[in-house]
């Protein structure tokens, strides 16, 4: 026997409601297992253990590498003309006993990171510090200040 069917009928079969809302159906279910605590940290152990195992050192987040806890930081110190680092080494920079590492300094189109101690510093040498946060605002706040001084100016 012959059914009518409305344009409304047709446009529903067309958009497959009845498999679309199984497949939703059997994703949410996914999605709240996975949720699960102890799914969730066991898959969570077992990412973390195979990123170890399969990713060289470099490959891995700057974060993780270097261990950093919440107060510290990677930063670029810019050496600007009014720095009293001008003409000092840069192993006088840093006082022993506080937690501040020069990883490199960027000296124009040059990176040194070999002697870095007996490199005297001049104006535009870049520092690149890794430490503590509070003690490198500390240790150069002039510096600090000028960078954000010059960031907001338009020279």
């Amino acid at each position: 026997m012959f059914k009518f069917r409305t344009p409304f009928d047709i446009f529903l079969d067309n958009l497959r409601i009845k498999e679309l809302s199984i497949i939703m159906a059997i994703l949410m279910l996914i999605i709240i297992i996975v949720k699960l605590p102890f799914i969730y940290n066991r898959l969570s152990n077992k990412m973390h253990s195979e990123m170890h195992n399969h990713y060289n050192l470099w490959e891995h987040p700057i974060k993780e590498v270097l261990f950093l806890e919440d107060d510290d930081v990677v930063m670029k110190l810019d050496i600007n003309k009014d720095s009293e680092l001008i003409n000092q080494n840069a192993g006088e920079v840093i006082s022993r006993g506080i937690d501040i590492n020069i990883l490199f300094i960027k000296s124009g189109e040059t990176k040194i990171r070999k002697k870095l101690s007996k490199h005297e510093l001049k104006l535009g040498d870049k520092l690149f510090l890794y430490g503590n946060k509070k003690e490198i605002e500390e240790n150069f706040s002039k510096e600090i200040e000028a960078m954000n001084k010059n960031n907001g100016s338009l020279e």
